[in-house]
């Protein structure tokens, strides 16, 4: 394709489904491949959390712990895959929204990559986060099944 640049910075958002596993390898291969940076990003989703949960705040603190130590696992699995230049990003609410609204714009980040489905939601549906990102992201998405 004339004219057509490689992504140089790719952001990939992560969970523990199967379809953002699927999202993340995708990414890791990409930047492996093309030496673009990779940007990982894992919102912490607190609207799932029970009321209880919500109003703990050691609960909320071992969530906050587990999902930093998640985003290590992540790096050193990229870095361990030959990617040299990885940038972690943590937030909490809702994934979509963070990621769109502040995630994105805190980065140079040229291209999305995301799962179709997210952990929570209808199981067998386009998931709405991936939905909301395609509809709202101002970069190209590309979405993994």
């Amino acid at each position: 394709m004339e004219g057509f640049d490689e992504f140089k910075n790719i952001l990939v958002g992560v969970d523990e489904s199967e379809g953002a596993q699927k999202a993340f390898q995708y990414a890791v291969k990409q930047a492996s491949k093309t030496g673009a940076a990779l940007l990982i990003a894992s919102i912490l989703e607190i609207e799932e959390l029970n009321v209880y949960e919500a109003l703990d705040p050691e609960y909320l603190s071992q969530k906050r712990s587990q999902l930093l130590l998640n985003l290590e696992k992540y790096k050193q699995y990229a870095e361990n895959s030959g990617v040299k230049n990885i940038q972690l990003y943590s937030g909490e609410g809702d994934p979509a929204e963070e990621i769109t609204k502040t995630i994105l714009p805190a980065t140079s980040a040229d291209i999305l990559i995301i799962g179709s489905r997210s952990m929570h939601g209808i199981k067998g549906y386009f998931g709405s986060h991936a939905t909301y990102m395609v509809k709202n992201s101002p970069i190209s998405i590309t979405v993994i099944k």
